[in-house]
């Protein structure tokens, strides 16, 4: 009994019971029958073909039989004595239940309930034909309707019988378990029943006729077990083709995301916040607990730049040295994404302390490729133990190499953009060094009419001789001071800006600049000057074009020297400056590729070397300004360099800024004095601030509380402007920064706008620089917030 399940143990019992009670009355009910050979030997075949047929049967749901063993037990009622009939139900249903794997007790079950059906539906079936089932005569309508009745009978217990086991073990009431089916009911009444009806007439006429009726029986009972099988099948292709299809519409929907991810990655051109985002966003989708980005540096060195919900801290600030690079050297190696549950759990770990104790158990690593070269991995950790399908791992795969693509041209970009500062800062510094000569050799002569006429004016007495000398001194004073302006105006140390400006005293100045080393090289120089109208330019950019045109021009006449034309003039609308040499000119074959980086016509057309950047970067400005860049040139005769600039005389008005609500703003400056008179501007306007005068203490001031944006000095002795936004933006990629200084050199304003700060505000600023800068940067920070979040911009904010 121990094998029975508990909750249907009583209801076993009692069916068992009421059983044993059924057959022995109506045992002794039944009309005596002598039991001869033949008798037997049909109790033995029914027995058999009993057997085989509850073999064959099929359980559908809610216990549903699909089979024809009724028909043959209607049939058997009618042809064999009542004692042998019933001995038959009992081992046909026991042998053919343990046939199809059923449990002992449920075979036993079977034929209890086998017991009571069929004693209940021959009880009926004897009402209407008014005498025992065995032999009785059925060919009447009477008997049809005591069929049907017996059909129906038997199709009622058989259900009460089967809900009174499945009831206790669901635990619901018995009117919930019965699961009345109308379509069952009528096979039973109207199908199975006759039919058996109709192969006991088949037996009482002649037993092979009985044959003939049994063999279509056995072939319907083989084609439905057949059909069953075929509906399990579908049943199962439809259930794979349901995952399947599940697994589509899950992996195209992390290929959206993904694909989203990949464009807010192109849209950042800062690596740290590029970095941090990837982690938290690939996170997120992934589900995974934790993330973290590794690169190598420029010296081969695995670096952690970036992580997410660690458990544990890192170190300090800034990319850290991984713990164990060599095991990241082995998992990289691969080329391929991986799913490590082993010991790698730890050894992959970020952070020493967890190399020793992780609560991960699983890793996936994401190698990031450039041109199947490592670039790094970024590592996505899970708490659960868990899989990697085959397409997910594709999927990863072409995102990672789009994500290292991005990665690396972030890198380049940064590494370009630090490379044209310090190109900037040569050229400025060679063109410094071209002028030496030339400045000194100026400034001498100057220095000599002065000193001349000084010595003059100090042996005269005559106050007319002394006016005089003193005239002189003042225009050679002027004569200095605009040699030093335009040396200024070419070499200023400070963020470029555009203004109304003068370009011809801009062309003037340059060209007294070069006066004297172009007539060194016996070039002679043909001014074509007219005044032009102010207009608003860079006046240091358009110098160092026009000072690229004019080495350029020296350097295409050496060594014999030449004419040099410059004219400067306006024309309907522009301002055009062309300077026209006699030299060597510019092939066909290069002068098509000469705004080029890194294409010179001086190793083409003589001795002389060049870098080919000079015209590339000219072209550049000239661009910004809106302005063309014509050439014209002849091999052997020379080339005419000719620059058309937009006469721009008011800035475009920019729309209104939407306003801002109040804001929390964290300032951070260790002149409290200087802080007092900003934190009183930003409180009149309605912001709420608080005051940082140590920058070290400022992490936590910001990680501690909800700060909007963040304004601070550059020059600090902690930590200085540009380390602490780095620090800020590891903790808050999207953090809001304005730094501001007294003291601004273009290499640091790149770098300022590089590490992610929104605007850098030279000392002194006005009031409204100021409130403007913040409006402006709010605005902005709420554009990213909305792109990341996948928000559409409404128009009217663009």
């Amino acid at each position: 009994m121990h094998t029975i399940p508990s909750p249907v143990r009583g209801s076993l019992i009692g069916l068992w019971s009421a059983a044993i009670l059924v057959g022995a009355i109506s045992w002794l009910l039944a009309p005596a029958t002598p039991l001869d050979a033949g008798t037997w030997l049909a109790a033995i075949l029914f027995a058999l073909g009993l057997t085989i047929f509850e073999a064959l049967t099929i359980v559908r749901q809610h216990d549903r039989p699909l089979a024809v063993t009724l028909v043959l037990l209607i049939a058997a009622m009618i042809i064999l004595p009542w004692p042998l009939f019933l001995l038959a139900v009992a081992i046909g249903a026991v042998a053919g239940a343990l046939a199809r794997a059923a449990p002992w007790w449920q075979a036993l079950s079977l034929a209890a309930t086998r017991w009571i059906a069929l004693t209940a539906g021959s009880v009926v079936l004897m009402i209407f034909v008014q005498q025992h089932t065995y032999g009785a005569t059925i060919a009447s309508p009477s008997a049809l309707i005591g069929l049907i009745g017996s059909g129906l009978v038997i199709y009622l217990i058989e259900r009460v019988a089967s809900a009174s086991l499945i009831a206790p073990m669901m635990g619901e009431p018995l009117p919930a378990a019965l699961h009345w089916r109308l379509d069952d009911a009528s096979w039973y009444a109207l199908i199975f029943a006759p039919l058996g009806g109709m192969l006991a007439i088949l037996w009482q006429q002649e037993v092979w006729a009985f044959a003939l009726g049994i063999a279509p029986l056995a072939m319907v009972q083989i084609s439905l077990r057949r059909q069953h099988k075929l509906e399990e099948a579908l049943s199962i292709a439809d259930a794979q083709l349901r995952t399947a299809n599940a697994r589509l519409l899950s992996l195209s929907r992390q290929s959206e995301h993904l694909q989203s991810l990949v464009v807010s990655l192109m849209a950042s051109r800062d690596v740290p916040t590029m970095l941090n985002l990837l982690g938290e966003r690939l996170s997120a989708l992934m589900e995974a607990d934790s993330a973290w980005v590794t690169l190598y540096d420029e010296h081969g060195n695995l670096q952690l730049v970036a992580s997410h919900h660690l458990p544990a801290p890192t170190e300090g600030v800034g990319p850290q040295p991984i713990p164990l690079p060599r095991d990241y050297d082995l998992a990289l190696e691969r080329r391929r994404v991986t799913l490590f549950t082993d010991r790698h759990v730890q050894t992959l770990a970020p952070v020493a302390a967890l190399t020793e104790h992780s609560p991960w158990q699983a890793i996936i690593l994401l190698p990031l490729l450039d041109e199947q070269q490592p670039l790094g991995a970024v590592c996505l950790a899970f708490e659960q133990v868990r899989g990697l399908k085959e397409d997910e791992q594709r999927l990863l795969a072409a995102f990672a190499r789009h994500a290292a693509a991005v990665i690396q041209n972030a890198r380049l970009f940064r590494r370009w953009q630090e490379m044209q500062i310090e190109l900037g800062r040569s050229a400025k510094l060679a063109a410094v060094g071209t002028f030496a000569a030339s400045i000194a050799h100026e400034f001498n002569n100057l220095l000599s009419g002065m000193l001349g006429y000084a010595q003059l004016g100090l042996a005269d007495d005559e106050v007319e001789t002394k006016n005089e000398a003193l005239k002189v001194v003042l225009d050679t004073c002027k004569r200095g001071s605009s040699i030093t302006g335009s040396l200024l105006t070419f070499a200023r140390r400070r963020e470029s800006r555009r203004e109304l400006s003068d370009l011809r005293e801009v062309i003037d100045g340059t060209l007294t600049l070069m006066e004297i080393e172009l007539r060194k090289h016996s070039i002679q120089v043909v001014r074509q000057i007219e005044v032009v109208p102010l207009t608003i330019c860079d006046a240091g950019q358009i110098a160092q074009v026009f000072l690229n045109l004019l080495t350029n021009a020296r350097d295409a006449m050496k060594p014999q020297g030449g004419v040099l034309t410059v004219t400067l003039k306006p024309e309907q609308g522009w301002i055009v400056l062309q300077v026209e040499d006699t030299g060597c000119g510019i092939p066909e074959a290069i002068r098509r590729q000469i705004f080029q980086p890194f294409v010179t016509t001086k190793n083409a057309t003589g001795n002389q070397s060049g870098t080919g950047l000079g015209l590339a970067v000219s072209y550049g400005i000239i661009q910004n300004h809106n302005g063309r860049f014509e050439v014209e040139s002849e091999v052997g005769k020379g080339t005419t360099m000719t620059i058309r600039l937009p006469i721009v005389q008011e800035e475009p008005a920019e729309a209104a800024p939407a306003p801002i609500p109040s804001l929390h703003l964290l300032v951070i400056d260790d002149d409290e004095a200087a802080a007092r008179g900003l934190i009183e501007l930003l409180e009149r306007a309605g912001h709420r601030v608080t005051y940082c005068a140590h920058s070290a203490e400022a992490v936590a001031i910001y990680t501690a509380n909800q700060f909007d944006m963040v304004l601070s000095d550059v020059v600090m002795p902690e930590l200085d402007g540009i380390t602490l936004l780095n620090v800020l933006r590891s903790y808050d990629p999207v953090a809001s920064v304005i730094l501001f200084t007294g003291h601004i050199e273009p290499d640091q304003v790149a770098a300022m706008a590089a590490s992610g700060a929104y605007a850098v505000l030279r000392k002194p600023f006005a009031a409204d620089e100021l409130m403007a800068a913040v409006q402006a940067a709010y605005h902005d920070r709420e554009r990213t917030r909305r792109t990341l979040a996948g928000i559409t911009e409404p128009a009217s904010l663009r």
